[in-house]
Protein backbone atom coordinates (compact mmCIF):
# COMPACT_ATOMS: atom_id res chain seq x y z
CA UNK A 1 0.00 0.00 0.00
CA UNK A 2 1.08 3.74 -0.24
CA UNK A 3 0.41 6.46 1.43
CA UNK A 4 -2.31 9.19 0.64
CA UNK A 5 0.42 11.77 0.18
CA UNK A 6 2.98 9.46 -1.71
CA UNK A 7 0.10 8.08 -4.03
CA UNK A 8 -1.01 12.18 -4.83
CA UNK A 9 2.66 12.63 -5.68
CA UNK A 10 3.00 9.58 -8.32
CA UNK A 11 -0.11 11.66 -10.02
CA UNK A 12 1.91 14.62 -10.35
CA UNK A 13 5.21 14.38 -12.89
CA UNK A 14 6.33 17.99 -12.21
CA UNK A 15 5.99 18.18 -8.12
CA UNK A 16 7.48 14.52 -8.14
CA UNK A 17 11.16 15.15 -10.18
CA UNK A 18 10.75 18.82 -7.77
CA UNK A 19 11.00 16.12 -4.87
CA UNK A 20 13.82 13.51 -6.13
CA UNK A 21 15.75 16.63 -6.62
CA UNK A 22 15.27 18.36 -3.14
CA UNK A 23 15.85 14.97 -1.56
CA UNK A 24 18.90 14.16 -2.96
CA UNK A 25 19.90 17.43 -2.94
CA UNK A 26 19.43 17.98 0.88
CA UNK A 27 20.63 14.17 1.88
CA UNK A 28 23.63 13.64 3.21
CA UNK A 29 25.69 11.38 0.03
CA UNK A 30 27.01 8.31 1.83
CA UNK A 31 30.92 8.56 -0.08
CA UNK A 32 32.68 5.45 0.23
CA UNK A 33 36.50 5.60 -0.11
CA UNK A 34 37.35 3.98 -3.62
CA UNK A 35 40.85 2.17 -2.44
CA UNK A 36 41.18 -1.20 -4.31
CA UNK A 37 37.69 -1.24 -5.40
CA UNK A 38 36.94 -0.90 -9.16
CA UNK A 39 35.32 2.85 -9.85
CA UNK A 40 31.94 2.75 -11.64
CA UNK A 41 28.48 4.30 -11.96
CA UNK A 42 25.13 3.17 -13.23
CA UNK A 43 21.73 5.41 -14.54
CA UNK A 44 17.87 5.06 -12.67
CA UNK A 45 16.24 5.61 -15.73
CA UNK A 46 13.05 7.12 -14.63
CA UNK A 47 10.19 7.83 -17.49
CA UNK A 48 6.57 8.25 -17.08
CA UNK A 49 3.96 6.17 -19.22
CA UNK A 50 0.66 7.81 -19.30
CA UNK A 51 1.35 9.42 -16.19
CA UNK A 52 2.82 6.14 -14.73
CA UNK A 53 6.59 6.83 -13.15
CA UNK A 54 8.51 3.97 -13.76
CA UNK A 55 12.20 2.87 -14.15
CA UNK A 56 13.97 0.89 -16.51
CA UNK A 57 16.40 -1.64 -16.16
CA UNK A 58 17.81 -4.82 -18.31
CA UNK A 59 17.94 -8.54 -18.07
CA UNK A 60 21.44 -9.20 -18.54
CA UNK A 61 22.67 -12.10 -20.86
CA UNK A 62 23.98 -15.26 -19.77
CA UNK A 63 27.07 -14.21 -22.14
CA UNK A 64 28.21 -11.42 -20.33
CA UNK A 65 31.35 -12.44 -17.40
CA UNK A 66 29.45 -11.00 -14.37
CA UNK A 67 26.20 -11.13 -13.23
CA UNK A 68 24.45 -13.23 -15.87
CA UNK A 69 20.85 -13.00 -15.98
CA UNK A 70 19.78 -10.77 -13.44
CA UNK A 71 18.31 -7.39 -13.65
CA UNK A 72 20.54 -4.12 -13.35
CA UNK A 73 20.49 -0.47 -14.10
CA UNK A 74 22.73 0.29 -17.22
CA UNK A 75 25.85 0.84 -16.09
CA UNK A 76 29.81 0.02 -16.02
CA UNK A 77 33.13 0.70 -15.21
CA UNK A 78 34.92 4.46 -15.44
CA UNK A 79 36.93 4.53 -18.51
CA UNK A 80 39.97 7.36 -19.23
CA UNK A 81 37.76 9.09 -21.56
CA UNK A 82 34.87 10.18 -18.66
CA UNK A 83 34.88 13.38 -17.25
CA UNK A 84 32.97 12.27 -14.25
CA UNK A 85 30.52 9.70 -12.80
CA UNK A 86 27.39 11.22 -14.63
CA UNK A 87 29.56 10.86 -18.12
CA UNK A 88 30.30 7.16 -17.26
CA UNK A 89 26.46 6.38 -16.32
CA UNK A 90 25.60 8.18 -19.35
CA UNK A 91 27.86 6.82 -21.60
CA UNK A 92 27.40 2.99 -20.63
CA UNK A 93 23.57 4.05 -20.74
CA UNK A 94 24.07 5.05 -24.20
CA UNK A 95 26.08 1.82 -24.81
CA UNK A 96 23.68 -0.81 -23.26
CA UNK A 97 20.26 0.73 -24.31
CA UNK A 98 20.75 3.36 -27.13
CA UNK A 99 19.74 6.64 -24.38
CA UNK A 100 21.14 8.96 -25.87
CA UNK A 101 22.75 11.63 -23.21
CA UNK A 102 21.20 14.14 -24.49
CA UNK A 103 17.98 12.80 -23.53
CA UNK A 104 18.12 12.44 -19.80
CA UNK A 105 17.85 15.30 -17.51
CA UNK A 106 20.19 14.48 -14.47
CA UNK A 107 18.03 14.81 -11.38
CA UNK A 108 21.23 14.13 -8.59
CA UNK A 109 23.75 11.27 -7.50
CA UNK A 110 22.51 8.94 -4.67
CA UNK A 111 24.97 6.87 -1.55
CA UNK A 112 27.81 5.12 -3.23
CA UNK A 113 27.35 1.51 -2.89
CA UNK A 114 30.19 -1.70 -3.11
CA UNK A 115 29.30 -5.13 -4.86
CA UNK A 116 30.37 -8.52 -3.85
CA UNK A 117 32.67 -8.37 -7.24
CA UNK A 118 34.79 -5.20 -5.72
CA UNK A 119 33.21 -2.39 -7.97
CA UNK A 120 32.38 0.71 -6.20
CA UNK A 121 28.97 1.93 -7.45
CA UNK A 122 27.66 5.21 -7.50
CA UNK A 123 23.95 5.96 -9.14
CA UNK A 124 22.92 8.30 -11.03
CA UNK A 125 19.06 9.13 -11.20
CA UNK A 126 17.83 10.64 -14.53
CA UNK A 127 14.37 11.28 -16.32
CA UNK A 128 13.81 10.14 -19.88
CA UNK A 129 11.11 10.64 -22.75
CA UNK A 130 8.93 8.07 -22.87
CA UNK A 131 8.28 6.05 -25.04
CA UNK A 132 12.01 5.57 -26.26
CA UNK A 133 13.40 3.40 -28.90
CA UNK A 134 16.12 1.37 -27.14
CA UNK A 135 18.23 -0.39 -28.44
CA UNK A 136 20.14 -3.10 -26.71
CA UNK A 137 23.56 -4.01 -26.84
CA UNK A 138 24.94 -7.76 -26.26
CA UNK A 139 25.08 -7.38 -22.58
CA UNK A 140 21.07 -7.06 -22.19
CA UNK A 141 18.83 -9.70 -23.33
CA UNK A 142 15.72 -7.67 -22.35
CA UNK A 143 14.57 -4.31 -21.22
CA UNK A 144 12.43 -4.26 -18.08
CA UNK A 145 10.22 -2.11 -16.21
CA UNK A 146 10.17 -1.08 -12.54
CA UNK A 147 6.64 0.27 -11.62
CA UNK A 148 7.64 3.26 -9.17
CA UNK A 149 4.60 2.59 -7.31
CA UNK A 150 5.40 -1.19 -6.20
CA UNK A 151 9.29 -0.01 -5.50
CA UNK A 152 7.50 2.84 -3.13
CA UNK A 153 4.77 -0.02 -2.11
CA UNK A 154 5.05 -1.02 1.63
CA UNK A 155 4.22 -4.59 0.88
CA UNK A 156 6.40 -5.16 -1.94
CA UNK A 157 10.02 -5.47 -0.28
CA UNK A 158 11.90 -8.80 1.05
CA UNK A 159 15.06 -9.13 2.52
CA UNK A 160 17.56 -11.68 3.75
CA UNK A 161 20.46 -11.15 6.79
CA UNK A 162 23.72 -12.07 5.54
CA UNK A 163 27.15 -10.39 6.32
CA UNK A 164 28.99 -8.76 3.87
CA UNK A 165 33.00 -7.64 4.13
CA UNK A 166 32.60 -8.25 8.05
CA UNK A 167 29.16 -6.53 8.51
CA UNK A 168 25.94 -7.49 8.64
CA UNK A 169 23.63 -6.70 5.86
CA UNK A 170 20.43 -7.39 4.58
CA UNK A 171 20.07 -8.63 0.90
CA UNK A 172 17.03 -6.67 -0.43
CA UNK A 173 14.45 -8.46 -2.94
CA UNK A 174 11.59 -7.29 -5.53
CA UNK A 175 9.33 -9.11 -7.81
CA UNK A 176 8.92 -7.62 -11.29
CA UNK A 177 7.69 -8.67 -14.40
CA UNK A 178 10.19 -10.47 -15.79
CA UNK A 179 11.58 -11.62 -12.69
CA UNK A 180 13.57 -10.27 -9.34
CA UNK A 181 15.38 -7.38 -8.62
CA UNK A 182 17.92 -8.40 -6.24
CA UNK A 183 21.41 -7.61 -5.26
CA UNK A 184 23.66 -4.35 -5.57
CA UNK A 185 20.26 -2.91 -7.87
CA UNK A 186 17.97 -3.55 -5.06
CA UNK A 187 20.13 -1.78 -2.65
CA UNK A 188 20.15 0.90 -4.80
CA UNK A 189 16.77 0.51 -5.58
CA UNK A 190 15.70 0.56 -1.94
CA UNK A 191 17.84 3.43 -0.66
CA UNK A 192 16.17 5.27 -3.55
CA UNK A 193 12.57 4.85 -2.59
CA UNK A 194 13.19 4.95 1.27
CA UNK A 195 14.75 8.67 0.06
CA UNK A 196 11.57 9.64 -1.77
CA UNK A 197 9.32 8.63 1.14
CA UNK A 198 11.54 9.90 4.12
CA UNK A 199 10.86 6.33 5.89
CA UNK A 200 12.95 3.08 5.45
CA UNK A 201 9.80 1.06 3.70
CA UNK A 202 9.33 -2.23 5.73
CA UNK A 203 10.05 -5.78 4.59
CA UNK A 204 9.10 -9.14 4.84
CA UNK A 205 11.21 -12.60 4.19
CA UNK A 206 11.64 -13.94 0.75
CA UNK A 207 9.07 -15.76 -0.81
CA UNK A 208 9.36 -18.90 -2.43
CA UNK A 209 9.03 -17.61 -5.59
CA UNK A 210 11.76 -15.32 -5.17
CA UNK A 211 13.98 -17.90 -3.35
CA UNK A 212 13.63 -20.28 -6.45
CA UNK A 213 14.41 -17.87 -8.82
CA UNK A 214 17.47 -16.19 -7.60
CA UNK A 215 18.49 -19.67 -6.50
CA UNK A 216 17.88 -20.78 -10.35
CA UNK A 217 19.91 -17.59 -11.55
CA UNK A 218 22.71 -18.43 -8.85
CA UNK A 219 22.96 -22.50 -10.21
CA UNK A 220 23.04 -21.25 -13.78
CA UNK A 221 25.98 -18.81 -12.96
CA UNK A 222 28.16 -21.23 -10.15
CA UNK A 223 27.88 -17.65 -8.31
CA UNK A 224 27.50 -16.22 -4.47
CA UNK A 225 24.20 -17.74 -2.89
CA UNK A 226 23.06 -15.10 -0.13
CA UNK A 227 20.39 -17.88 1.18
CA UNK A 228 23.34 -19.88 2.68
Amino acid sequence: MLSPAIAELLTDEKRLKDRIREVIATHKRRIIPREELRESAVLIPLAWNGGEPLMIVTKRSMDVEHHKGEISFPGGSVEPVDQGLVQTALREAQEEIGLDPGDVEVLGLLDDHISILGYHITPVVGTIPHPYEFRINSESETILQVPLHKALSDTAWMAERTSFRGKGINVYFLEIDGGVVWGATARILKHFVDLITGTRIPFTGVSREARTWVEGLLIEQKAYNPFR
